[in-house]
């Protein structure tokens, strides 16, 4: 039983005196070669989590122009809330329509370009199609 115990202990002593080099080089501060290093790993990184637009054809169901909300349901007949901001697109024909005028087309078909974000899907164009 002292033998396991003494090289359970040996076994715990070797792994702090190997970890000790690798805090203090932690604690060192960030060379300028390092800290452009960091800066282009963090701009890799935001550059990723840009999503690709992508494009839904469905009919709106419902239009709130208080919340800034579009729901349109997909050709698979699921419901998407559309986040629309002022630089949201909404054309029916030629003519380009305010989110308001949008609630009096319901159930007509629509054909909309949307990035997906953290805060939703928010629609970059709404195009009436029928």
């Amino acid at each position: 039983m002292k033998q396991r115990i003494l090289t359970a202990l040996g076994a715990v002593g070797c792994a702090v005196l190997l970890a000790l080099p690798a805090v203090a080089a932690a604690k060192k501060p960030a060379t300028a070669a390092h800290k452009t290093t960091t800066k282009t790993a963090a701009t890799k990184t935001t550059a990723r989590r840009a999503w690709p637009a992508e494009t839904l054809s469905g009919t709106i169901l419902m239009v709130d122009p208080a919340k800034d909300l579009a729901v349109v349901r997909g050709t698979d007949g699921v419901p998407f809330d559309m986040i629309v901001t002022r630089a949201t697109h909404i054309k029916s024909g030629d003519q380009h329509l305010k989110l308001s005028n949008l609630a009096s087309d319901m159930n007509k078909n629509v054909s909309v370009r949307f990035v997906p974000e953290g805060r939703g899907d928010v629609a970059r164009s709404i195009q009436i199609t029928g």
